[in-house]
């Protein structure tokens, strides 16, 4: 999972970074009216994919994650996971101790 959200991460910020460093650089800087509409169209596309990171990662976080998922229900429902239950019988404690009890009358 980690190497997917890797992957993810660099498909979707690569463009981004590229965009501003070239915008550092001034590869922007003589444009025409036409390079610039494009430019502003490839930096809104490259925004809407560092947001879509963010949200893909949540989805798959909770997706895959167990306790990703009971740690956000907790946060924001305070619901606690189910505990097992244990089977209450009387044959193993209980037997013990009357058997003991029973040995040490017997031993007086």
């Amino acid at each position: 999972m980690l190497v997917v959200i890797s992957i993810m991460f660099l498909v979707c910020n690569l463009p981004a970074e590229i965009y501003f460093l070239g915008y550092a650089y001034g590869a922007f800087l003589k444009e025409t009216a036409e390079q610039r509409a494009v430019n502003l169209l490839f930096y809104a596309v490259t925004q809407i994919l560092m947001c879509t990171n963010n949200s893909i990662n949540f989805v798959m976080y909770f997706a895959n994650g167990r306790k990703f998922r009971l740690a956000l229900l907790n946060t924001f429902f305070r619901v606690h996971p189910k505990k097992p239950s244990t089977p209450k019988t009387s044959s193993g404690t209980a037997t013990t101790v009357q058997n003991t009890s029973m040995t040490t009358m017997t031993q007086q």
